[in-house]
């Protein structure tokens, strides 16, 4: 990463509750954002590191509502060696440091873009498992004082998955000369319609059946546009997994977490509050930030009272 620039990802946001897979908004204020505004660390106690996000704030950019904040990796460096005098000389040392990224969470179409400060910034990745494991914490603890069985928090069902921009999904299958298969895992959408037509079936089953996740695979598809094309159009709504060959004909697999959204935006220093406005500028260049379904723009306005309720209140 450049001295000059920063990494943008992009994803969704995905999260659903209960066996009725209730929407993200739905319950924003009794927990995502208290969630988010609690105090939990992920790690192990006493040791590092230790994951975690601080400074949240709903806020209005651009004429939308957002959720913002900062994710943490506290941890440190071990140092074992040094040079000194033109020697190698045993140092043993630890240097604390903070990496951090910068989020902004769009309530509109719940997508989310997750800007890094420095090469050793927590990613996607990490945000989800963070996401997930405080999400769990949360509702457990505030289901414990709870009688009424009715008035339970549901389960968070979390899937913060990213969203492969065009070039990415170029990049990842450039040097692929055949596919052997391609496989795309499928989960409970937030409001949203995934657009591959086999998926509406697949989401109906999943309904019936209550299940959480469901997989189907392609083999040996001769097409590698076509492929190109689903795996665009499911992007941040399925996530694809490939085995391929290459032009020498050794076989690989392309994991789900290949398929990243890297783009590259000028920034000079660390990034702070203030900026949100400028990245959102930069995010929206891209009609992935900026798509929002009828069903999500509908629900965004119903709640909208309840969002400008949190202003301030992190």
């Amino acid at each position: 990463m450049a001295d000059n620039e920063k990494i943008m990802h992009f994803a969704n946001f995905n999260i659903t509750y209960g066996p009725n897979e209730a929407p993200m908004l739905e319950h924003l204020s009794d927990i995502i954002f208290p969630a988010f505004v609690s105090d939990f660390r992920r790690g192990k106690t006493d040791e590092y590191p230790v994951f975690y996000f601080e400074g949240i704030d709903i806020k209005s950019i651009d004429g939308e509502y957002v959720m913002t904040g900062n994710y943490i990796k506290d941890t440190q460096y071990d140092i074992h060696t040094t040079i000194q005098d033109g020697k190698l000389v045993s140092t043993p040392s630890s240097v604390p440091t903070a990496p951090y990224s910068r989020f902004i969470v769009f309530l509109k179409n719940h997508r989310m873009i997750l800007v890094r400060n420095e090469s050793q910034s927590p990613d996607i990745r990490s945000f989800q498992k963070t996401v997930r494991a405080m999400l769990s914490n949360y509702i457990r603890e505030k289901n414990r004082s709870i009688e009424e069985k009715t008035l339970k928090l549901p389960q968070a069902l979390v899937n913060i998955v990213d969203i492969p921009l065009q070039d990415d999904i170029e990049e990842v299958l450039k040097e692929v000369s055949k596919i052997n298969w391609i496989r795309f895992r499928f989960f409970p959408l937030n409001n949203d319609m995934n657009p591959i037509p086999i998926a509406e079936n697949i989401d109906k089953e999943m309904k019936k059946l209550g299940s959480k996740h469901a997989n189907i695979k392609f083999n040996s598809p001769d097409s590698k546009p076509e492929v190109k094309s689903l795996i665009e159009n499911s992007a941040g709504l399925a996530v694809a997994t490939l085995e391929v060959r290459d032009s020498e004909g050794n076989t690989t697999k392309i994991k789900e977490d290949q398929f990243t959204s890297n783009k590259k935006i000028s920034f000079g220093r660390d990034i702070l509050s203030d900026d949100d406005s400028y990245i959102v500028a930069q995010a929206k260049k891209d009609t992935v930030i900026t798509t929002v379904s009828d069903s999500n723009r509908t629900l965004y306005e119903k709640f909208i009272s309840v969002i400008e309720t949190l202003i301030g209140k992190s």
